[in-house]
């Protein structure tokens, strides 16, 4: 099968055509054509996260600064807490970012590199948002319930509203947290499940191809 020069075609295009081939038969594939689209759906994938965990770094530098200040402005050291937890994410941010960085650099341009490439990325923020809960919720949760067990314990003599705020207060927290972890399961299942077998389907057939010629 051959892809003529023309319109650009799309991933989900060229995939139609390969699972609608005869597969006994040899793949004749535009090389430079699959190449360029394969490159477009890196780079973009690669922006993506790109601007993603930078977002990610510079809240947690906000949230990190805010939460110090109250600590020492409050003299609420439990707050402080709740900046190391916010510190510990954005710091785990930049470190995995330069690791993926450093992987990334022992790939070629070919074509079956950068399919390489995209597939270890896709594997690794599969693995990223599967463990969500350890790197990213777990190290927030120790200065929040040490925030409000502290406060709960202040309050203790002021009556049940405060008490009642401050449950209230926990469930929406907890909720918050439940959320963030069924929607980036959701973003697994949904976007990066798909996108995997795409890569992998991919490289299966070129690899069939290859053997075949």
């Amino acid at each position: 099968m051959t892809i003529e020069q023309g319109e650009p075609m799309s991933f989900d295009d060229l995939k139609s055509k390969w699972l609608a081939h005869d597969h006994g038969i040899p793949l004749d594939i535009n090389a430079e054509l699959l190449l360029r689209e394969v490159r477009r759906n890196h780079r973009a994938l690669e922006l993506q996260l790109w601007q993603r965990d930078f977002g990610e770094v510079v809240a947690a530098a906000l949230i990190t600064a805010v939460f110090a200040t109250l600590a020492v402005s409050l003299h609420e050291w439990s707050l402080l807490l709740c900046a190391a937890g916010s510190l510990v994410v954005g710091c785990f941010f930049v470190v995995d970012r330069w690791r993926q960085r450093l992987r990334r650099s022992s790939f070629g341009d070919s074509l079956i590199s950068t399919i390489e490439a995209s597939l270890l990325e896709v594997e690794h923020q599969i693995w990223l948002l599967r463990n969500i809960l350890w790197w990213y919720l777990l190290p927030l949760v120790p200065g929040i319930v040490t925030f409000l067990a502290t406060t709960s314990w202040q309050a203790s003599g002021e009556g049940l509203a405060q008490q009642v705020i401050i449950v209230v207060v926990g469930f929406i927290c907890a909720a918050a947290f439940w959320s963030v972890y069924r929607i980036n399961q959701r973003e697994v299942k949904v976007t990066l499940e798909p996108r995997r077998i795409e890569l992998e389907e991919l490289r299966s057939r070129l690899d069939s191809s290859d053997r075949c010629s």
